[in-house]
């Protein structure tokens, strides 16, 4: 258990860069799962591949989202647990998280065979990609209880401050997804559904390596028969944490399939297009969400050990670091986004390539509001305030439909473009405000606990 981290001591400004890295390269090596699938079925089987995995891109990220939202609010109890030093209170809340992953990741893995075409048809999918959509976005689905397993497994160990054992298992079957990519692809010639087949199978692998660790090394919040009792207070804390941040999730995703239903509208051009930027933003975001993430477990630790100071500290240099990459994503971006575009699609497509391009251009400037975004989002919940997430996530939901409902209409793709940006500066604004009143609660209740 060499791995574990305590961050209720030490030095915050060398703790969160530690910590961040691992996370950070975990998340881009997962990223790459994704990527690898875009790169080469669009190198391989031509743009209609591209745009048919473009097509479902937000169906899958809404599950997803919806997962780690659950898996997030779990983590958050658990990284308090062990601020509290309450290693029984850890054990079953490993325990209780267990099974309402599995039971969520069942309920999807029956019900999408049945809902998937009624939800492709509401999204507008061209009708020439329909089956390649399908084909794909359905082995993703039917088999996400290795993504979701894998995750929360990836949580529990940062939320425990080990942010290593998940990046170590990840790179390696980063590679073996493009292998496999490559196998299905190029030589047994199974279209998407080889591309999507690649992906759960590798993350299987991480999943399954990932638990052999935690069952062999990490005897702190290894579960146990006993853990398994139910137990209604922390149900209830869990699944509050689990559902704010879900429902939290579940809101930016449905915005997210109501813009894609208007941007399908407009042509598997413009879905390429989409796709490729998106890919690239996802890239550059990663960072971002990672010094969220890494603020929450920090912040969430030293909730549970009542150090309300170390909390300001974390905001702050999480802040100062978001900013750097914000900065050097917007230079990069301008001077380079052309060439990724066309790297990882391999479309000669002008039209593609400018649209693109477009996406980049519009959204970068706005990675400074989309850091503090991520920020206190996730550390105003790691404080036990959990409404807020919900309204800056609503004010999201709201900008795309608008975007969706009259931007596109009347602009186009630039309509499309903007929806994004204006909603992480109106949230991130909200969030100021909200963080301040849960910061606040949180000095009462300590100096109150500490004066008892």
């Amino acid at each position: 258990m060499k791995n574990i981290n305590d961050f209720t001591s030490g030095s915050i400004k060398k703790q969160l860069i530690l910590f961040s890295l691992p996370i950070l390269l975990g998340n881009i090596f997962q990223q790459f799962y994704n990527i690898a699938d875009t790169a080469i079925a669009g190198h391989l089987l031509g743009d209609d591949a591209l745009s048919a995995i473009g097509a479902t891109a937000p169906v899958n990220n809404l599950i997803l989202m919806i997962a780690f939202g659950f898996n997030g609010g779990f983590g958050i109890v658990i990284a308090q647990s062990f601020g509290e030093k309450n290693y029984k209170k850890l054990k079953r809340a490993f325990a209780q998280s267990l099974v309402f992953v599995v039971s969520f990741s069942v309920i999807i893995g029956v019900l999408s065979p049945f809902l998937i075409n009624g939800v492709l048809r509401f999204m507008n999918t061209p009708a020439e990609i329909f089956e390649s959509a399908r084909s794909y976005i359905l082995v993703l689905l039917v088999c996400v209880i290795v993504t979701m397993l894998y995750n929360l497994e990836a949580t529990v160990l940062r939320s425990l401050g080990d942010s290593k054992t998940p990046l170590y298992f990840v790179i390696i079957c980063s590679f073996l997804n493009v292998g496999l990519d490559l196998l299905f692809i190029s030589f047994f010639k199974t279209g998407v559904f080889g591309a999507a087949a690649a992906t759960v199978i590798s993350q299987g692998v991480s999943c399954v390596l990932c638990a052999v660790v935690i069952i062999k090394n990490y005897k702190i919040i290894r579960p146990e028969r006993a853990a398994f009792k139910r137990d209604s207070a922390l149900t209830a804390s869990l699944l509050t944490s689990g559902l704010a941040m879900g429902m939290m999730n579940s809101i930016f995703s449905i915005g997210s399939i109501i813009l894609q239903s208007a941007v399908n509208r407009l042509g598997p051009q413009i879905i390429a297009a989409q796709l490729a930027a998106r890919k690239i933003s996802d890239v550059y975001m990663q960072p971002l969400v990672t010094i969220g993430s890494s603020c929450s477990t920090m912040v969430s630790q030293n909730y549970g050990s009542g150090k309300v100071k170390r909390i300001s500290e974390t905001i702050k240099y999480g802040v100062i670091y978001s900013f750097i990459w914000s900065a050097f994503s917007i230079a990069t971006a301008y001077a380079f986004g052309g060439f990724f575009i066309k790297a990882m699609t391999g479309t000669d497509d002008v039209s593609v390539i400018q649209n693109a391009l477009t996406y980049l251009k519009i959204n970068t400037p706005f990675y400074f509001a989309l850091g503090l975004l991520f920020i206190l989002r996730f550390s105003v919940q790691s404080i036990n305030s959990k409404i807020p997430p919900l309204i800056s996530s609503a004010i999201e939901l709201g900008s795309k439909i608008i975007s969706a409902f009259a931007l596109i209409p009347a602009y186009g793709y630039i309509g499309a473009c903007v929806a994004e940006p204006v909603s992480w500066f109106l949230g991130a604004f909200f969030l100021i405000f909200a963080f301040s009143k849960a910061y606040k609660r949180a000095e009462k209740k300590y100096e109150a606990l500490f004066a008892a």
